[in-house]
């Protein structure tokens, strides 16, 4: 399997919802997910999955049309605060000192609306495994959530912090399985495609 992992772009605030926070795009949201697809225009890529949440859908829905394939959505992708009835930024809780933000800071992570990291990871995980066994031979890229992506890196890799690594939107990372099982890393939080064109130099000769 060749893993492209994908973090959402720039969604909505929303605060004090009905039900779970579930804020799509913004403007700026949407043109980053409009580069993104562009830039893996040219790679061939056999399935897209994404988060159920609505800024994870929007966010696939380029890069799916772009190479003609349906978006497969999966429960046990959704992120960390899938019960939370607010969604902020996190940029924004962070220049705010958002309550939210100083929970998460001590480790407050029930007063905050998120689920456990070592338990949230465990979940991320179980989902995983089940789900590979039908993409083994493909190159699947999937689009969910700063928090989903660090809780299934950090376990493939079996690093013990749960967020290791801080990610942009639409921040790319790639994995591919190696000959004895495990994962290895190609790339890690990808944001090219927000800044240049591809394929604008020419190419150097192969070694």
């Amino acid at each position: 399997m060749k893993l492209i992992l994908i973090r959402h772009a720039l969604p909505e605030r929303v605060e004090n919802t009905d039900g779970p926070a579930d804020p799509g795009l913004t403007d700026v949201g949407r043109e980053q997910a409009r580069r993104l697809a562009a830039w893996l225009a040219g790679e061939e890529i056999d399935h897209v999955a994404a988060s159920p949440k609505l800024r994870a859908v929007e966010t696939a829905a380029p890069l799916a049309a772009q190479q003609g394939l349906e978006i497969e959505t999966v429960e046990g992708f959704s992120e960390i605060d899938s019960g939370s009835t607010t969604y902020i930024p996190y940029e924004q809780m962070r220049r705010e000192r958002h309550e939210i933000w100083r929970h998460l800071r001590s480790g407050r992570w029930q007063e905050a609306g998120f689920t456990d990291p070592e338990l949230f990871r465990d979940d991320v995980a179980k989902t995983f495994a089940a789900w590979e066994a039908d993409h083994t031979d493909q190159t699947v890229a999937v689009v969910a959530h700063s928090g989903t992506i660090n809780a299934l890196v950090s376990h493939l890799l079996g690093i013990e912090n749960v967020f290791f690594f801080s990610l942009e939107y639409t921040g790319l990372c790639r994995l591919r399985r190696n000959l004895l099982g495990g994962m290895h890393v190609t790339s890690l939080n990808e944001t090219a495609h927000l800044h240049t064109a591809r394929d604008t130099l020419d190419p150097l000769p192969a070694p």
